[in-house]
C-alpha cells in the first residue's frame, strides 16, 4: 500500500537558527492511520506540520503526500487545523465556513448544502450566525475544524486541538474528532490521554529528530513495577509471557518490572498471595507514559530551548 504521507531524510533549519528545527526526519504514514505526534514544546512538532501543508520548504530530503511531492497541489487533499488561530472574531460560523467553500471552488449550491452539514455536524447550527467574539474557545475550534473539513479532504492535521479548552471544549471537540474514522490524521500533542483515545501510531520527536515510532497495540497493557520479597522468584518463572525485569534490592528485597495487562497482573498477584509473598510496593504506568519518559524526558538536556 503506498503511504498517505511520506517524508525521506527531511531536514529544515529557520534562518539565524542556531540549530535545525527538525533534522533527518524520515516517516511513513498509511492511509487510515491516526497517528500521534507527541513532544515538548518546541520539538519540531508545528515545523513539521508546515514542511507537509507546503507553508515552509525543506532545506533538504523529500516530501510526498498522497504518491505526489507537488506540495502545492497536495495541499488541496489536506484539513488543517493550527493551535492558535486570530482575527475571526468578527465574523459568524456561516461567513467564515462560506469564504472557505468559495476559496475550495464550491459552486453555490455545493456551498449552502455542505456549510449547513458541517454546522450541524459540530453542533453549531444555532450559533451559525453569531460572531465568534462572543463564543468559548471550544466553540471556536469546532469552526475550526468546520473550516477544515470544508472540502472533505483525506488527511486532516490537528496542532494541539486541545490546548487551552476547558473540560466541556474538550469533550465537544473530542466527540467530532471520534467520528472521523475515515480521515488520515497526524494528531499532535503532548496530552498522552488524548493520544491514547484517538490514535493507532505514535511518533515522539525530542529536539527536531524522531525518536522513536510504533503502534498502539499494547496500550490496553501497563508497566508495572513491584517490589517483592526474594521468594517471589520462585513464583515468576510461572508466568514467562510478561518477561520480568529483575533488580536486586536492599536485604531481601527485589524488584521487578514487567508489562501486563489487568488480567495478568491479577493472576500474579494471586500467584503470590497463595505463596504469601508480600507485595511491598506496586506502582504502575501506562505504556505511552512509560514510551514518553523513555524517548522524550531523558532525551531532554539542561538547557535546551525550543525551536520550533
Amino acid at each position: 500500500m503506498q503511504p498517505c504521507i511520506e517524508m525521506k531524510s527531511v531536514s529544515k533549519t529557520y534562518r539565524q537558527a542556531a540549530r535545525p528545527a527538525v533534522e533527518g526526519v524520515s516517516i511513513q504514514i498509511s492511509p487510515g492511520d491516526k497517528v500521534g505526534l507527541i513532544g515538548a514544546n518546541g520539538s519540531g512538532k508545528t515545523t513539521l506540520m508546515r514542511l507537509l501543508l507546503n507553508f515552509i520548504i525543506p532545506d533538504s530530503g523529500e516530501v510526498y503526500i498522497l504518491g505526489s511531492s507537488d506540495l502545492e497541489k497536495a495541499r488541496k487533499s489536506i484539513g488543517y487545523v493550527p493551535e492558535h488561530q486570530e482575527g475571526m472574531e468578527n465574523f459568524s460560523p456561516r461567513e467564515l465556513l462560506e469564504f472557505a467553500a468559495q476559496m475550495h471552488g464550491f459552486t453555490l449550491a455545493e456551498k449552502a448544502g455542505r456549510i449547513d452539514e458541517l454546522l450541524a455536524f459540530a453542533n453549531l447550527s444555532e450559533v451559525a450566525d453569531e460572531l465568534l467574539a462572543g463564543f468559548s474557545k471550544g466553540m471556536i475550534q469546532r469552526v475550526q475544524i468546520c473550516i477544515a473539513l470544508i472540502h472533505d479532504p483525506p488527511i486532516l492535521l490537528l496542532d494541539e486541538p486541545m490546548s487551552g479548552l476547558d473540560p466541556g471544549g474538550q469533550k465537544d471537540v473530542r466527540d467530532i474528532i471520534l467520528r472521523l474514522k475515515e480521515l488520515t490524521m497526524i494528531y499532535a500533542s503532548h496530552q498522552l490521554s488524548e493520544i491514547e483515545r484517538f490514535c493507532n501510531r505514535v511518533i515522539f520527536i525530542h529536539d527536531g529528530h524522531i525518536l522513536h515510532q510504533s503502534g498502539l497495540s499494547e496500550i490496553a497493557a501497563e508497566v508495572f513495577t513491584l517490589e517483592l520479597t526474594r521468594p517471589a522468584l520462585e513464583v515468576l518463572p510461572q508466568f514467562p509471557g510478561l518477561q520480568p525485569e529483575i533488580s536486586e534490592g536492599p536485604g531481601e528485597r527485589v524488584e521487578v518490572r514487567l508489562t501486563a495487562t489487568a488480567d495478568e497482573i491479577q493472576n500474579l498477584i494471586a500467584a503470590l498471595n497463595v505463596r504469601e509473598i508480600k507485595i511491598l510496593r506496586l506502582r504502575s504506568r501506562g505504556i505511552l507514559e512509560d514510551l514518553y519518559h523513555r524517548y522524550v524526558t531523558q532525551a531532554r538536556k539542561p538547557g535546551d530551548a525550543p525551536h520550533g
